[in-house]
């Protein structure tokens, strides 16, 4: 009878604990960040070791109108210590976006925030998503920190261009339209410790400046 009562209780745990919400967060890497041409920046370290999940998500935009031939390379390095950096070991490593970008100026004045149609006076290289282009759009503000990706949706040819969501931040007509960017997502092992991200931007020896951001999505508890 101890032995039934002893498994009932214990299916009802499993049966709660099976149903139970997860504890998720986001933790930010790198802020936007400008990578000239030619140069190699290393992305902050962050500790990953109390999460049981983590995923990586990368974004990549060009920010100018010089070609880029071979990308930039995006380095994801997890380490087996806890401190010090004798340790890192290569996760993955790959090209970011290629191709010639175009630059434009937000006409908008201001793009207000929650806003879905930006006003350009070119749209040329701003097609519908189709082959390489998957649409993504990088709205790059004077503000860096306030800089945003929408996705395209429509055109109207050399005066605007449609997003889907609405933009997070208000945009003043310093802010510049670019039309080449590329989001990445990857899986952490939950055996590392830390991880980190190199941007190295010396794959053209004359290519295209660009920014980059990272961000971690997590689980915490379950």
């Amino acid at each position: 009878m101890k032995k039934f009562i002893l498994s009932t209780l214990f299916l009802l745990l499993m049966s709660v604990n099976c149903f139970a919400a997860l504890t998720k967060s986001v933790e930010e890497i790198d802020p936007w960040t400008a990578v000239a041409q030619n140069v190699v920046v290393e992305g902050a370290t962050k500790d990953v070791s109390p999460n049981y999940q983590t995923t990586l998500h990368i974004d990549v935009a060009l920010t100018s109108t010089t070609a880029q031939a071979n990308g930039t390379e995006i380095r994801v390095q997890i380490s087996s210590a806890t401190s010090t950096d004798n340790k890192w070991h290569e996760l993955t490593a790959f090209g970011g976006p290629t191709g010639t970008g175009n630059s434009e100026p937000v006409t908008n004045n201001p793009l207000t925030a929650g806003s879905t149609v930006i006003t350009v006076a070119s749209t040329t290289g701003y097609t519908l998503p189709t082959g390489t282009d998957n649409g993504l759009r990088y709205i790059k503000d004077a503000t860096i920190a306030n800089s945003e990706i929408g996705l395209q949706t429509a055109l109207t040819v050399n005066t605007n261009i449609t997003i889907l969501d609405g933009t997070t931040t208000e945009h003043a007509n310093t802010a510049v339209l670019h039309n080449i960017v590329n989001s990445y997502a990857i899986n952490i092992p939950d055996s590392a410790n830390r991880v980190r991200v190199i941007y190295n931007n010396t794959k053209d020896a004359a290519g295209s400046t660009v920014d980059v951001r990272s961000r971690l999505s997590k689980i915490t508890g379950i």
